[in-house]
C-alpha cells in the first residue's frame, strides 16, 4: 500500500523547501509522473521514499519501492493540479498489470512517444 499521508508533505533538500506532490509505489509510475510536470515547465526531483536508493540508482539500479516526486515548495499547487488533471492512479490489478509488461521510461523516450 502506498503511504499517501506523505503528499503535501515539505522537505528540505540542500536549503531548499520542496513538496512532495505524487506518492508511487514504483520508480517507474514516479517517472512518469515527472515527465509529465517537465513537460509544464515544472522542475522536479524523484526520490525513494525511504531515503535510501540514490547510491543504488547512481549504479544503474532501478529502485524498487514506494518513490516521491517533489517539486520546489512555489510550484506545490501547480503541480498538484497538473497531476489531477493528467495523471491516472494505478492500483490493483491495472497497477501489476502495468508492472508486468515490463514498463520503461527508456523504451518509451526511444519510441519517440
Amino acid at each position: 500500500m502506498v503511504p499517501e499521508g506523505l503528499k503535501g508533505a515539505v522537505m528540505t533538500i540542500n536549503g531548499d523547501r520542496w513538496t512532495v506532490v505524487d506518492v508511487a509505489p514504483a520508480e517507474e509510475l514516479a517517472e512518469m509522473v515527472a515527465v509529465i510536470l517537465e513537460d509544464e515547465g515544472i522542475v522536479n526531483v524523484v526520490r525513494p521514499a525511504d531515503g535510501m536508493g540514490d547510491a543504488l540508482s547512481h549504479l544503474g539500479s532501478v529502485r524498487v519501492g514506494t518513490t516521491l516526486v517533489l517539486v520546489p515548495e512555489a510550484d506545490a499547487t501547480r503541480a498538484l493540479e497538473v497531476i489531477a488533471e493528467t495523471v491516472t492512479d494505478y492500483q490493483g490489478p491495472d497497477l501489476e498489470e502495468l508492472m508486468a509488461s515490463g514498463f520503461s521510461m527508456e523504451e518509451d523516450e526511444d519510441s519517440g512517444n
